[in-house]
């Protein structure tokens, strides 16, 4: 008999879930936490969303769930430690380094924010659109050639950045509290202080732990150049949204180009985030871009990811 498995995604926005049906009976749903609830003991298998906050309470009706995979990096949206004391077998995309190696999608966006944040890409975009005007002598960016460029973090992502910003000539700094991820780089290496003190530009790629989380506060953010660039494609908790804004009001921060917010793991609601609101309003276009955490969501990206873990899971379900 198949194992039964719920797909928290729709087969009408993510066509390539259909590989799950080689192998499963399958339900494709962008469950809320109701539904959940109520059907999640029907289930062996999850694959989980990213729209609601699998707290224990939620993994605690998952009584005949034997696996869980999600189709990400990052695990803040799973409490872990309860999937675990329910015996579940719990993988994510981060268990296998080499076959992430092979997805660059989230490094990309985020070369992509450096690139809009510098170059102010939504006021100029807004000129044309908005004000229907060919003038841009006043709103004019920087070109990143000579730049310091500060990295956070230096795992894969991490990596990844560091190439691009070599191709645009960059000077380059790193943090890492890991020193094995240093390693071949230590020329490039400085502690915390001294990267928040030099760069032009942060860049945030840390995992999300109790060292990362909230590091970007005010004791950090006063520490940090005049009119600094700050791009977050980790997690929302790195960052004191509430510090950031404040340095966004004041002109501290420069610009602040986010892929990811507190609060987001809401059924796709919009982020109760007091930066959403910041943004909202046009005449801050020249201070912040928000995306809804799109890093890594690109068709080929998807189909790689999903066939892979389509098939992680039939090896675990077939041992």
């Amino acid at each position: 008999m198949k194992h039964k498995a719920l797909i928290g995604f729709e087969i009408d926005e993510y066509p390539e879930i259909r590989i799950f049906q080689d192998y499963f009976d399958c339900d494709f749903c962008e469950y809320s936490e109701d539904y959940f609830i109520k059907n999640i003991s029907k289930y062996t298998i999850l694959v989980p969303h990213l729209y609601i906050n699998h707290n224990a309470k939620l993994i605690d009706k998952a009584v005949n769930l034997k696996y869980i995979f999600t189709p990400s990096t990052g695990t803040n949206h799973l409490n872990v430690t309860a999937i675990k004391k329910n015996n579940i077998k719990f993988s994510c995309l981060s268990d296998d380094a080499d076959f992430i190696k092979e997805i660059s999608s989230t490094a990309e966006l985020a070369w992509l924010l450096i690139l809009a944040a510098n170059r102010k890409i939504l006021p100029l975009t807004n000129r044309v659109l908005s004000d229907r005007s060919w003038k841009n002598n006043d709103i004019r960016g920087s070109q990143l050639k000579n730049k310091t460029i500060g990295i956070i973090g230096f795992g894969r992502l991490g990596k990844m950045i560091y190439k691009y910003a070599r191709s645009f000539d960059m000077n380059i700094i790193i943090y890492d509290n890991d020193k094995s991820s240093l390693i071949g780089f230590e020329k490039h290496e400085t502690d915390f202080n001294n990267l928040i003190k030099q760069s032009d530009i942060i860049t945030l790629h840390p995992k999300l732990n109790e060292t990362s989380f909230e590091m970007i506060n005010k004791s950090a953010l006063d520490k940090m150049k005049d009119g600094v660039v700050i791009v977050n494609t980790s997690r929302g908790d790195v960052i004191n949204s509430h510090d950031l804004l404040d340095s966004l009001k004041s002109g501290k921060v420069g610009f602040a180009a986010l892929d990811v917010l507190k609060n987001e793991f809401d059924s796709g609601k919009i982020p109760n985030d007091p930066l959403i609101e910041f943004a909202l309003e046009k005449d801050n276009s020249n201070k912040i871009l928000i995306t809804p955490h799109a890093g890594g969501a690109t068709l080929d990206a998807h189909d790689i990811v999903f066939k892979h873990v389509a098939k992680a899971l039939r090896k675990q379900a077939d041992e």
